[in-house]
């Protein structure tokens, strides 16, 4: 008697399928947060040359953009190796997961947050 069972290999393929989108959301994600980054700080260099405390915080929030893009794509190759080996294992147990979204999108929402607040002491 074999243990093949045709619907538990679609399910694994379904997941692995689900995995692998996850993953590239999450690298696409990164890029944006790294274009945002590096643009920033050419931008507010070119428009304020002269501006050195405004150069000192475009320089920051770049940073911090860049850094949140590193650790995003950080957190999403270490859960998409995770799940791989869960989906390798002879019996798959879902478990549930923290959502990466969610903590970036709170990490974006904190930085934003300090730009907005930056700008309007700009002002």
């Amino acid at each position: 008697m074999s243990d093949f069972n045709p619907q538990d290999e679609l399910a694994r393929e379904r997941n692995h399928l689900a995995a692998d989108r996850s993953l590239l959301s999450f690298v696409r994600s990164s890029l944006t947060l790294m274009g945002i980054g590096v643009g920033l700080d050419q931008v507010v260099s070119a428009i304020a040359p002269g501006g050195r405390f405004i150069n000192i915080w475009a320089y920051g929030l770049s940073l911090a953009f860049v850094g949140l893009s590193v650790i995003n794509l950080g957190l999403a190759i270490h859960d998409y190796q995770g799940e791989m080996q869960r989906l390798q294992a002879p019996v798959y147990h879902y478990t549930p997961r923290r959502a990466l979204g969610g903590i970036m999108g709170l990490a974006v929402l904190v930085v934003g947050t300090l730009a907005f607040l930056w700008l309007g002491l700009q002002i």
